[in-house]
């Protein structure tokens, strides 16, 4: 994709595939001394952070439930060709992804635009924040084109201040997110299947 759309916010549904690594243990953290309005503060700083991260470094979504069905994203500096993801099929049939939103950015996205727009909590900007009794945050937010108060809900995992995994309602959705340089393997998968998309393009 071009770069300048790699992250850029897209009303997107992609399954993604599983991996073999072990699932992410959560710390378990004491909820009875926080409040409500330190348990969001504290989520949307990890959030923000996890998305930060996931933008500078190279980062996999991995379903896990769908080996091999993945999205591959290199950094901006990192980007091949002006290109930078690519989704995998539970195949390993793989495509350039121009506009995606990854799962581990959804909160910072919307709480981002939600600030644009100066809206409250409500409508197509609604969500709502909750710290479970093993650690995880179940993060609930409207889905695009529903109703108002029709709401989805994801259970994201947090390891040192960054979101690790994403358990949804629907079990082909639950995936875990790599941060950090990518394997050469799937380097090579997404450098082919740029190179296959711009030839394509010349045709």
């Amino acid at each position: 994709m071009k770069l300048n759309k790699v992250l850029a916010v897209a009303a997107m549904t992609l399954l993604v595939a599983g991996c073999s690594n072990p699932k992410p243990t959560p710390t378990p953290t004491p909820t009875g001394t926080k409040t409500q309005a330190q348990i969001e503060k504290e989520f949307l700083k990890i959030a923000k952070d996890s998305c930060d991260r996931a933008q500078k470094e190279d980062v996999l979504e991995r379903m896990t439930n769908n080996v091999p069905e993945r999205i591959i994203v290199l950094s901006r500096d990192h980007a091949y060709r002006d290109y930078s993801a690519v989704y995998v099929d539970n195949k390993g049939v793989a495509q350039v992804i121009y506009e995606l939103e990854l799962t581990v950015c959804g909160p910072s996205y919307l709480i981002s635009m939600q600030e644009e727009a100066g809206h409250d909590n409500s409508g197509d900007y609604e969500h709502h924040i909750k710290l479970n009794k093993d650690g995880t945050y179940s993060w609930s937010e409207h889905i695009p084109g529903e109703a108002e108060g029709v709401l989805s809900t994801n259970i994201f995992t947090v390891e040192d201040g960054y979101i690790v995994a994403s358990k949804s309602e629907n079990p082909a959705y639950n995936r875990t997110i790599e941060y950090g340089p990518i394997t050469g393997d799937d380097l090579q998968v997404l450098k082919d299947a740029v190179d296959a998309e711009l030839l394509s393009l010349e045709e």
